[in-house]
């Protein structure tokens, strides 16, 4: 099963980390960067075949210069690289375009980071087995609500009536990490080529509504989206335990 990585984003909120000179997949925690835990996670687990969507920029390159062709960590890596900024469905169909991704595959945004759940990859595939023997076209990873990262304002009657920090949603929420099965390729294909196209407003929101999506959770304390200051700090304080 091919293992993707979506590196290709701005990364703005950490910009005074990478001072936009590499990648935020590549910011230095512990003894290795961001994006080697994700990668260890699903090495560790026995996935060989990765491919990493990156850009052309020095972000990019950085990416390619510590992970290589993949062979110094026992693994094959391909590269689709872009031009410009394709958002996380542009950049998914640059990759069928260049044949990196060929058939089904199992998406993880590698700054979307799981903690504590070493087995996750396998008892992951093991849903996705079951759910292809049932006849879902793709089964998406969620956590039963999540902290809105900024403060409420509560209107009653026209009026502010009160202001709560950083409320609890309690709504199902999708933290970066699918399966598509081959059926859904040809979805991804009829996406504009070259343009900046998010996934979840098309190919997922399509699947969705075709009945064919499986949900699994994931209890709300074992994923951490490291994709600002507080959530890199958290993370910091995680490995450095």
């Amino acid at each position: 099963e091919q293992v993707v990585f979506l590196m290709g984003g701005s990364g703005t909120r950490l910009m005074h980390v990478t001072k936009d000179q590499f990648s935020k997949h590549m910011i230095d925690i512990g003894e290795h960067p961001l994006s080697r835990y994700v990668f260890n996670l699903w090495k560790n687990s026995g996935f060989k075949n990765f491919a990493f969507l990156i850009d052309s920029s020095q972000k990019g390159d950085s990416v390619r210069e510590y992970y290589g062709d993949g062979e110094k960590f026992g693994v094959a890596i391909k590269y689709s690289v872009e031009d410009k900024k394709l958002g996380s469905g542009g950049a998914l169909r640059l990759a069928l375009e260049n044949k990196i991704i060929t058939g089904e595959f199992i998406n993880h945004f590698p700054d979307d980071e799981i903690i504590g759940y070493e087995n996750f990859p396998r008892d992951f595939f093991k849903i996705i087995r079951a759910a292809k023997k049932n006849g879902y076209d793709a089964v998406i990873v969620c956590v039963p609500g999540t902290v809105y990262p900024y403060g409420e304002v509560v209107e009653k009657d026209g009026k502010v009536v009160d202001f709560v920090e950083k409320p609890f949603i309690n709504k199902d929420s999708n933290i970066g990490i699918f399966w598509l099965s081959e059926r859904t390729l040809p979805l991804i294909k009829e996406l504009e080529l070259n343009k900046e196209i998010k996934i979840e407003r098309t190919i997922l929101k399509k699947i969705a509504q075709s009945g064919k999506m499986l949900k699994v959770l994931l209890p709300s304390e074992m994923w951490i989206p490291v994709n600002d200051d507080p959530n890199l700090k958290k993370f910091e304080e995680i490995i450095n335990k």
